[in-house]
């Protein structure tokens, strides 16, 4: 309808139809709070993605806008963002929430307000299960430490197979990797030196906790944390006289791990499931994510495997809604967000993470890429397959 019908039509007193002009999505992240180093770059990459879509002419017709929301990396602000979103910006559905232990919280509210959520960072082991409207694009923290492990038995270089596994007492994920982290590393041969040990995130003297070593040096010391994290029990560590090899799972698979822990990080070794220098996909998408962030004043040594998530989870927003013919009209709202939660199920999407599918539980199966910092760089030291997605 032309403006000057319009106008006719209101004067009047008709009825006018609704005709959405976009497709709306919310944006659940992390922008500031304990979780903002690792998170910052997560709107960068959704900003990315949403203006290549809408460059190329958007879907079905309609362009993508993005609400967002900033929890402060506060749990129960997730919830808060999952109703923002299904009530008042009527988003057909949402990339986020970010952390494991936001999922846990906003997951529950998503399944009452029937709105599918797609994190890129929350990798907690059984978040999705049993879940209706909750889909993620990482992988399982277990499953990666454990293609880790592998690696470390055969490529790692460590003759002494002993370890230690430290981890914030205070933070979700760091809880739940130390409950299983030893039973891996036992399993794989590894020894315990000392049970699994926990500290405050922001207790400033870690002495007592490397002291209970007692001289003994592990030949892997497992850190289950945030790079800052990594970087005060690494100091202390060193300043003990221990040379064990720092090993680690996604959590701290941070592209600026290396520059945080400077001389003391040589050698550690960890797992993502994103490596930037993998193909020309992958080449073309960190250059655009450096070039943004720059532009942003975001110094970031390469795109968080995080971000390549984001990124991803645009593009599969966008290949469902194309093929559930989603049309973003108000009265249309509640099935077609049955109809994108159904055509994820059969999404085999190319992106920057590799082939982007899900499993029975709604997990994505990717790869590892095991990482190793040499001379303060980032090097690919194995890699492993993803597995089958059904």
């Amino acid at each position: 309808m032309n403006k000057r019908l319009w106008t006719l039509a209101l004067a009047a007193g008709l009825a006018l139809p609704v005709c959405s002009q976009e497709l709306v999505l919310g944006l659940t992240h992390a922008k500031t709070g304990r979780f903002a180093g690792v998170g910052v770059g997560t709107e960068i990459a959704v900003d990315i993605a949403v203006a290549e879509i809408n460059a190329a002419g958007g879907v079905n017709g309609k362009k993508i806008r993005v609400e967002k929301f900033d929890t402060g990396s506060d749990a129960k602000n997730a919830q808060v963002a999952a109703q923002k979103f299904a009530e008042d910006a009527k988003a057909l559905g949402i990339i986020g929430p970010f952390s494991s232990q936001e999922a846990q919280v906003a997951f529950a509210a998503g399944e009452r307000l029937e709105i599918v959520q797609i994190p890129n960072a929350a990798s907690a082991p059984g978040l999705t299960k049993d879940r209706k409207w909750a889909f993620r694009v990482t992988e399982d923290e277990g499953k990666q430490f454990g293609r880790l492990l592998k690696t470390m038995g055969a490529k790692g270089g460590v003759s002494n197979k002993t370890a230690a596994v430290m981890y914030p007492s205070d933070e979700f994920v760091g809880k739940s990797l130390a409950t299983w982290m030893p039973n891996l590393l036992e399993a794989n041969g590894w020894k315990m030196v000392i049970p699994a040990e926990g500290f405050p995130t922001n207790a400033t003297d870690l002495s007592p906790h490397i002291t209970k070593l007692q001289g003994n040096s592990p030949g892997v010391f497992a850190f289950a944390g945030l790079p800052e994290g990594t970087a005060k029990v690494m100091k202390e560590l060193r300043r003990q006289g221990h040379n064990s090899m720092l090993i680690g799972g996604q959590i701290f698979a941070d592209p600026d791990i290396a520059k945080v822990l400077g001389n003391d990080g040589e050698n550690a070794t960890y797992v993502s499931w994103y490596w930037w220098d993998l193909n020309d996909r992958t080449r073309q998408f960190e250059k655009k994510f450096l070039d943004e962030a720059k532009k942003r004043g975001v110094n970031k040594s390469g795109a968080h495997h995080v971000d390549a998530s984001a990124y991803d989870i645009v593009y599969v927003y966008a290949d469902v809604m194309r093929r559930a013919g989603v049309s973003g009209d108000a009265a249309k709202l509640k099935a077609e967000r049955v109809a994108i939660r159904d055509a994820l199920m059969a999404t085999n999407l190319d992106g920057v993470v590799g082939k982007v599918c899900f499993s029975k539980d709604h997990d994505s199966e990717l790869s590892a890429y095991i990482i190793r910092i040499k001379n303060g760089q980032r090097t690919l030291l194995d890699s492993h397959a993803p597995d089958r997605c059904m």
